[in-house]
């Protein structure tokens, strides 16, 4: 009995955790407005310092220090903001060392409420998509992008 009560508490847990790490359907009224695009390449590499064998660990983490230092002071300077309006038209705004460049492109919602943004000149999604998780819109291309690159709503 204890055993069958135990297994029905470990299911219901892992139910609530998986649902809880899924990602949720972009819907259009979520959407419309401004975001800002943020890259935290920081955990990026710290996560990528973590992987490295002991074999690489030396010479891997001079590399990677050295490179994330230039990447995060680049990254610094570029701001990347877009406004989704109804009728799937976004404004893309590129801020990037005191200057700024805007454009416009479009957006769809597959069936599945996964969001496309087609590229630009200056932005490219690389044909990823995005879907929603606990408010914010997260890249969904891999398993751990999501962790590095999203977009945060700017109206709330």
């Amino acid at each position: 009995m204890k055993t069958k009560f135990s297994i029905t508490i470990i299911a219901v847990l892992l139910l609530f955790s998986f649902d809880s790490m899924a990602q949720e359907r972009v819907k259009e009224k979520d959407l419309i407005g401004n975001w800002k695009l943020v890259i935290e390449i920081d955990e990026a590499f710290d996560d990528a310092k973590e992987e490295l064998d002991d074999d690489e660990s030396i010479l891997g983490r001079m590399i990677l220090s050295s490179v994330s230092g230039f990447v995060d002071d680049i990254l610094e300077e570029i701001d990347i903001y877009l406004e989704f309006k109804k009728g799937g038209e976004v404004e893309v705004l590129v801020d990037a060392f005191g200057e700024t460049e805007t454009e416009y492109t479009k957006w769809t919602i597959d069936n599945k409420g996964r969001l496309y943004i087609e590229d630009t000149e200056h932005f490219s999604s690389d044909h990823d998509y995005w879907m929603m998780k606990d408010g914010i819109l997260i890249d969904v291309s891999d398993d751990d992008a999501g962790k590095y690159v999203y977009m945060v709503n700017m109206d709330k």
